[in-house]
C-alpha cells in the first residue's frame, strides 16, 4: 500500500522542499527527485498484478472539503480583485452548488482511489515524460528575471502539477476528482500570469474562468449522482443507468471538454503560451490536459449508441477544425498548441466509441503524443531563450547554426504525423475503429471523414515546417550554438522513447517490418540529400548579373481563416451537446 499512496504524495513533499534556501545543490536534488518518480511508476507498473484500493478516513474528507471552499473562496477574491465579474459569478455559482452537495445524503459509499492497468500506464506517462521537462526546466527558468525564491517556486510548482496529475487519475471519488480538477485550475492561473505582465494576467484570468465552467458542471454531475443514486463513486454511478446517469455522464463529458481547451475553449490554453515555455511543454504533454480523454475513457462504459455517436462525431469535428486552424497559423507555440487540441479531441472521440480497439488507439496517442508534444515544445523554448525565434516564418538558415535543434524539431513533427511513429499508428487504429462501425450507423461515416481530413491537415502542418527548417541561408556564418546539456540530454532523452515505440510496434505486429523500416529511411535520406547534393550547389546570383547577389526569401504556404468560420466551429459544438441533452429527454 505504501508504494501505491507514494506516487500520489511524494510529488508534493518535493515540491515544497524546494522551497528551502539552505539546500545549494537544488539541481542535483531536483533530478534526484526525477529519478525516484520515473523508478517508482516503472516498479508499479511491473509489479502490481491486481486491483488496489484506498478509502481516506473521515478526518481527511473534512481536510478535502476545506481546501474545496478555501479554493473557492480564492477564485472569488482574484475575481473581485481583478474585476472579473464572472469569476466572482462562476465562484458564487460553485459555493452554491458544493453546499447542496455537502447536503445531499452519501449512502453507497465507494473507495476514494481505485488503481488498474490504465491508472498505472498513466504514472508511466506523467512522470516519466513529466519529470523530463522538469529537467529542462532547470536550465530554462535560470534566464528569467526573477528572484532565486521565484524560481524555486516554479520548479515547485511543476512537481506539484505531477503530484494533482497522479491523484486525479487515481481517485474513484467524483468530490475529490472536482477538488483537484479545481486544483489543476488554480496551478494553470498561476503559472501563465508568472510572469506578470499585463498579457499574462489577462490569459491567466481567462483559463481561470473558462475552467471554472469544467467545475461547476463537474458539481452539477455531483447533483444528478447524489440526489438520484446516493453515491460520490464512479464506479458505482457509472452501474446506474436512467435520465439523470445520462444527465451527469454529459456534464462530467462537459468538463472533459474544457480541460482538454477543444473548441470553443480554446483560448485559455492558447493564452498559455505567455508563461515560461516548460508551462506550455508540461501541459500540453504530461499532465492536465490528459485529463480529457483519460475522464472519458472512465465514462466510456455507461454512455449509450446515441451518446457514443455524439461525442464521437464532436470529437473528430473538433479534430479536424483544429487541424485546420493549425495548417493557418505561424507563431510556432500556437501550431503546436492547436494541434493539441486535435489530438486531444481525436482521443476523447475514440474513447467514447468504447470498442477495444479505439480504446487501444486511445492510449498509443495518449503515450505518444506525449513524448511529441514535449520534445517539440522544448525545442520551441530554446527557439526564444537561445535564437529570439516565435515564428516558423523566421527560422530560416537555423540549420546553420543549430543542426541538432533542428533536427529535434523535425523528428518531433515526423512522430506525430508519419509512420512508423506512434502517433501515427494511433490515428491508423482511429480510422480503422471508426470505419467499422459505420455498417452499425452510417452517421460514423462523417466521423471518419473528419479523421482522414484533420489527419491530412497535420500532414501538411509537418511540411509546412519542414519548408522553413530545410531553406538554408547561404550567407549565414557556420558558427555553430553549442546548447546546454540540459536542454540536449532530456531531448535525446525523449528520442530514445520514440524509437523504444517503433520497437515496440514492430514487436507488436501493428506494421510490419518494411512498413517501419521504409519511413526511417526516407525520413533520413531525404534531409540528408538535401544537405549533401542540394545545399552546396545553391546560388543566389543571377545569370546576366555582375556577382551581385540577389536577395531571396524563401517564403511558406499558408492561408487565412476568417474569424466568422471559427465562430461556425464554435455553434456546432454548442449543437453537439444541445442534441446530446435533447437525445437523453427524449
Amino acid at each position: 500500500m505504501a508504494l501505491q499512496l507514494s506516487i500520489i504524495f511524494l510529488p508534493f513533499l518535493m515540491g515544497v522542499s524546494l522551497f528551502f534556501p539552505s539546500f545549494e545543490w537544488k539541481k542535483v536534488l531536483v533530478i534526484l527527485y526525477i529519478f525516484v518518480l520515473m523508478i517508482l511508476s516503472l516498479l508499479l507498473f511491473f509489479i502490481t498484478s491486481e486491483h488496489f484500493s484506498y478509502s481516506f478516513s473521515s478526518h481527511w474528507h473534512s481536510f478535502f472539503i476545506f481546501l474545496d471552499f478555501v479554493l473557492l473562496a480564492y477564485f472569488f477574491y482574484v475575481g473581485m480583485r481583478k474585476k472579473q465579474m464572472l469569476i466572482v459569478a462562476l465562484a458564487l455559482l460553485q459555493f452554491l452548488l458544493f453546499g447542496f452537495v455537502l447536503s445531499l445524503e452519501n449512502l453507497l459509499i465507494g473507495a476514494d482511489i481505485l488503481l488498474d492497468r490504465s491508472i498505472l500506464f498513466m504514472y508511466l506517462l506523467i512522470n516519466i515524460v513529466g519529470g523530463t521537462i522538469i529537467i529542462f526546466a532547470l536550465k530554462y527558468i535560470e534566464s528569467e528575471a526573477f528572484s532565486q525564491r521565484k524560481k524555486d517556486a516554479f520548479i515547485a510548482s511543476l512537481f506539484l502539477f505531477i503530484g494533482v496529475m497522479n491523484f486525479i487519475v487515481s481517485v474513484n471519488s467524483i468530490e475529490l476528482f472536482f477538488l483537484l480538477f479545481e486544483v489543476t485550475t488554480l496551478l494553470s492561473y498561476l503559472l501563465i500570469r508568472y510572469r506578470g505582465d499585463t498579457l499574462s494576467i489577462t490569459n491567466a484570468l481567462r483559463a481561470l474562468w473558462m475552467n471554472q465552467i469544467g467545475g461547476v458542471a463537474i458539481l452539477l454531475a455531483l447533483v444528478c449522482s447524489l440526489a438520484v443514486y446516493k453515491t460520490l463513486s464512479f464506479d458505482i454511478l457509472l452501474a446506474q443507468s436512467g435520465t439523470f446517469f445520462m444527465f451527469a455522464l454529459i456534464f462530467l463529458a462537459l468538463a472533459a471538454f474544457v480541460k482538454a481547451a477543444s473548441l470553443p475553449f480554446e483560448k485559455w490554453l492558447l493564452g498559455a503560451m505567455v508563461a515560461p515555455t516548460p508551462v506550455s511543454a508540461i501541459l500540453h504533454s504530461a499532465t492536465m490536459v490528459k485529463i480529457a480523454p483519460f475522464l472519458m475513457l472512465k465514462l466510456s462504459g455507461g454512455m449509450n449508441d446515441f451518446i457514443s455517436l455524439v461525442f464521437v462525431l464532436l470529437g473528430t469535428f473538433v479534430f479536424f477544425a483544429a487541424s485546420l486552424l493549425a495548417l493557418s497559423k505561424d507563431y510556432f507555440k500556437e501550431i503546436l498548441g492547436l494541434s493539441t487540441i486535435a489530438l486531444l479531441a481525436l482521443m476523447m472521440a475514440l474513447a467514447s466509441l468504447g470498442t477495444p480497439r479505439a480504446i487501444e488507439a486511445v492510449l498509443f496517442l495518449m503515450l505518444f503524443h506525449a513524448i511529441s508534444k514535449a520534445l517539440l515544445f522544448m525545442q520551441a523554448g530554446i527557439l526564444e531563450k537561445t535564437f529570439a525565434l516565435k515564428y516558423v516564418q523566421d527560422i530560416d538558415g537555423l540549420i546553420n547554426y543549430s543542426p541538432k535543434l533542428v533536427f529535434f524539431i523535425l523528428l518531433g513533427f515526423a512522430s506525430l504525423t508519419l509512420p512508423p511513429f506512434g502517433a501515427f499508428i494511433g490515428k491508423f487504429m482511429a480510422i480503422e475503429s471508426i470505419a467499422a462501425m459505420i455498417k452499425l450507423q452510417p452517421l460514423y461515416a462523417f466521423a471518419l471523414i473528419f479523421t482522414a481530413l484533420g489527419s491530412i491537415f497535420l500532414t501538411l502542418l509537418y511540411f509546412k515546417v519542414v519548408t522553413k527548417l530545410f531553406a538554408l541561408d547561404v550567407d549565414a556564418k557556420k558558427e555553430k550554438v553549442q546548447l546546454s546539456k540540459y536542454y540536449t540530454i532530456p531531448s535525446w532523452f525523449l528520442v530514445f522513447l520514440l524509437f523504444v515505440g517503433v520497437v515496440f510496434t514492430l514487436a507488436s505486429g501493428t506494421l510490419s517490418p518494411l512498413e517501419i523500416l521504409l519511413p526511417l529511411v526516407i525520413l533520413v535520406l531525404i534531409p540528408l540529400s538535401f544537405f549533401l547534393f542540394i545545399f552546396p550547389k545553391a546560388q543566389r546570383v543571377r545569370e546576366y548579373h555582375c556577382g551581385e547577389k540577389e536577395s531571396v526569401e524563401l517564403g511558406m504556404y499558408s492561408f487565412d481563416i476568417k474569424e466568422r468560420y471559427t465562430y461556425y466551429f464554435y455553434a456546432l459544438v454548442f449543437l453537439g451537446f444541445a442534441l446530446a441533452f435533447l437525445g437523453v429527454l427524449l
